[in-house]
């Protein structure tokens, strides 16, 4: 027997900028506001909990909170080249040069910052905490657009 348990509030959420490779609309320089749904299922504990709601949502809100007002740039990119230089981070693609404030980016081990793989990314996370657990995670970029990730 498995239970679930679901986190879907409007407080767990992140706004970030970011721009996808070579994308005809979306590589130029854009924001979300993204919105985390987490479902995690298994045994009850002696609590009689899958989790503790108030566990689930505070370790949530420590893994979103570092991409909050951020700027994404994934560090796994094919033909990106990221350079720190002081106070600052460039970033280059095979047709575009940005330079940011080091303090506006968040730099995330991945290949790119789609919504699939920001699932992905918060879902590790969540995994390296509860690894007996069933996890599944969304990011949604609207209330329409949303990716899951599950394993």
């Amino acid at each position: 027997m498995s239970y679930k348990i679901i986190v879907n509030e409007s407080k767990v959420k992140f706004s970030a900028c970011h721009f996808l490779k070579e994308h005809p609309k979306c590589s130029r320089l854009h924001g979300h506001n993204y919105y985390v749904s987490v479902e995690v299922g298994g045994k009850l504990d002696e609590n009689y909990f899958v989790i503790d709601f108030m566990e689930l949502k505070k370790e949530l809100k420590a893994i979103v909170e570092p991409l909050d007002h951020y700027i994404l740039v994934p560090t796994q990119a094919v033909d990106i080249k990221i350079k720190e230089d002081g106070d600052s981070i460039e970033v280059k693609t095979p047709k575009k040069r940005y330079v940011f404030p080091k303090s506006d980016v968040s730099l995330l081990p991945l290949p790119a910052t789609t919504s699939e793989l920001l699932a992905k990314y918060i879902h590790d996370k969540l995994k390296e905490i509860y690894s007996n657990k069933e996890i599944i995670v969304k990011v949604g970029e609207s209330k329409s657009s949303m990716a899951i990730y599950h394993e």
